[in-house]
């Protein structure tokens, strides 16, 4: 895995590879609404789950019956929207196509054919925007984009691209089971 990007304090939001530092995207726009989301996971004790009462723990009400377990800790998920736009640019041949496909590819798995268990996964990201995300260590969970204009050739102007984000320090590819 390689180093954190030495990425500079950007004046808007940045989304870059930690996996290909040359694979950045600026935010031409901050976002309007940033939006934060933390799960966190927990259980009721087998004695009083259905699964427990297969084992032959005893069906009644005790004195766990409202009892929880804290399964494990789970990284935020942010959720933010960001909004590309070409459209004054577009006498010099601009188009929104560049900043979209990073944002794909940062969302697509790197090298799918490697034979390398680390190359069959999504870019590693981190996120730098101020204080609020001050270099956010993450994936792209999901990217959904929305074009709104395109120019007389059918090229698209403006983009606006729903981008969520899920925590992680480290990342790696599930094994497959055998």
């Amino acid at each position: 895995m390689s180093q954190l990007p030495k990425f500079e304090k950007p004046a808007h939001m940045s989304i870059g590879s930690k996996d290909d530092p040359k694979l950045t995207v600026e935010a031409q726009y901050n976002p309007a609404t940033v939006e934060f989301s933390q799960t966190v996971p927990w259980k009721k004790p087998d004695a009083t789950t259905q699964e427990g009462k297969a084992k032959g723990k005893p069906a009644k009400k005790d004195a766990n019956y409202m009892a929880l377990e804290f399964t494990g800790a789970e990284g935020r998920s942010v959720s933010v929207e960001l909004l590309f736009d070409a459209v004054e640019l577009n006498d010099k041949g601009a188009s929104v196509g560049k900043s979209v496909a990073d944002l794909e590819t940062m969302a697509t798995v790197r090298k799918p054919g490697s034979q390398k268990d680390d190359e069959r996964r999504p870019h590693h990201c981190v996120v730098i925007w101020g204080k609020t995300l001050d270099n956010f260590t993450c994936v792209i969970e999901s990217l959904t984009t929305k074009y709104t204009m395109f120019d007389k050739a059918g090229n698209p102007l403006r983009a606006s691209c729903t981008v969520k984000l899920k925590e992680a320090n480290t990342v790696t590819r599930a094994k497959d089971p055998k």
